[in-house]
């Protein structure tokens, strides 16, 4: 059992060298970036150990915690809050240097149901749910003050479909209506007068969605809602997103005065997903062959060529995972389906996708 151990010791202090030591052989993303914009990684308590531990501080400025400041992981009862996982989090980033960002505090998902209702099970009234929310945000805002620079206020309030605007299937619009959204950032804003507040979607490429939330953030913009930026989650696939529609959606948000972050990148190898019937979607697994890493490679270029180039208008780019091993696309998009979304491979080795965006 010792040999075991000290064997497993000295790899991970071998890979630990070859991160700090081997700029030639693997540069750091972070460095590589400083003058365009900080690079930052989802992490969760899974990530605080070995190999994560090393490659994230070396490539990375910033993290998010994946799931651990979500509601249903941080407040467990009315009054009652679970800030461990988030707080391990925070600790990792102080250790290093890093910044936090703050994910998420309104959201329909990740939000147990009592958090809508009363002590008989009923559905709060308006003004409840509105006193609940002001109680909640205001007790994680002053837990994480000064240690989180940005938080997702707000997340995927819009709807995917044509016809319409908000999602109105979700307890927060069916007892608030759209209100929720701004006064969540108003109690934001009263809770903590420093910390950047963000209103955070997915498919922000798509021109329809993409209107629906220019239109919403504009409102709320002309009626003083304190809000510092848009995410546009970069959960994208290699067919749905090029630099046309990325240029017009950040070109878009950006009019508005506000700042733009990439908040949640993979590109995923396997086609379009959002909204979709996940049993429509194709089982098999794609086998990561050197086409499909030049896809991905090409797909990440493409992108970053873009990104750099709207530098000023980008204040930030957050990676969902630290390499593929720990991916949620491989399994919560198609149970048991292995997807390659990230820079890094299961092993932690740098792939081709690594290198297309250092290369310039």
């Amino acid at each position: 059992m010792k040999l075991k151990i000290s064997i497993i010791t000295c790899l991970i202090f071998v890979f630990q060298i070859t991160i700090s030591n081997g700029q030639e052989t693997i540069p750091s993303l972070k460095e590589k970036y400083n003058k365009f914009f900080p690079l930052g990684v989802a992490m969760g308590e899974k990530h605080l150990q070995r190999q994560d531990t090393v490659l994230v501080p070396y490539h990375f400025s910033s993290i998010t915690a994946e799931n651990d400041m979500k509601p249903s992981r941080t407040i467990a009862s009315e009054n009652k809050f679970t800030f461990e996982r988030g707080d391990a989090l925070v600790d990792f980033a102080k250790k290093h240097g890093l910044l936090v960002r703050g994910h998420t505090l309104v959201w329909y998902n990740q939000t147990d149901d009592w958090f809508y209702e009363n002590d008989e099970g009923e559905l709060l009234s308006k003004n409840e749910l509105f006193k609940r929310m002001k109680s909640y945000i205001k007790a994680v805002l002053d837990h994480y003050r000064g240690d989180v620079y940005a938080w997702d206020v707000v997340n995927e309030a819009i709807s995917d479909e044509s016809d319409l605007f908000y999602r109105e299937d979700i307890k927060w619009f069916q007892i608030g209506g759209p209100e929720y959204i701004e006064m969540a950032f108003r109690y934001a804003r009263e809770a903590d007068p420093d910390v950047k507040l963000f209103y955070n979607d997915y498919d922000l490429i798509n021109p329809k969605k993409r209107d629906k939330a220019y239109k919403m953030l504009k409102e709320l913009l002309e009626k003083g809602v304190p809000i510092d930026g848009v995410g546009m989650q970069g959960h994208w696939t290699l067919e749905d997103v090029n630099k046309e529609n990325l240029g017009k959606a950040i070109d878009l948000f950006s009019s508005l005065g506000l700042e733009v972050q990439i908040t949640e990148l993979d590109i995923s190898v396997y086609p379009y997903y959002h909204n979709m019937d996940r049993s429509t979607l194709p089982k098999e697994i794609k086998p990561y062959t050197p086409e499909l890493a030049s896809k991905l490679a090409e797909k990440y270029k493409e992108v970053f060529e873009l990104l750099r180039a709207k530098k000023d208008k980008i204040t930030g780019v957050t990676f969902w995972g630290v390499a593929d091993n720990k991916t949620w696309l491989s399994n919560y998009v198609v149970k048991g389906r292995t997807d390659y979304p990230l820079l890094f491979d299961k092993d932690y080795n740098p792939k081709k996708a690594f290198y297309s965006i250092m290369d310039f």
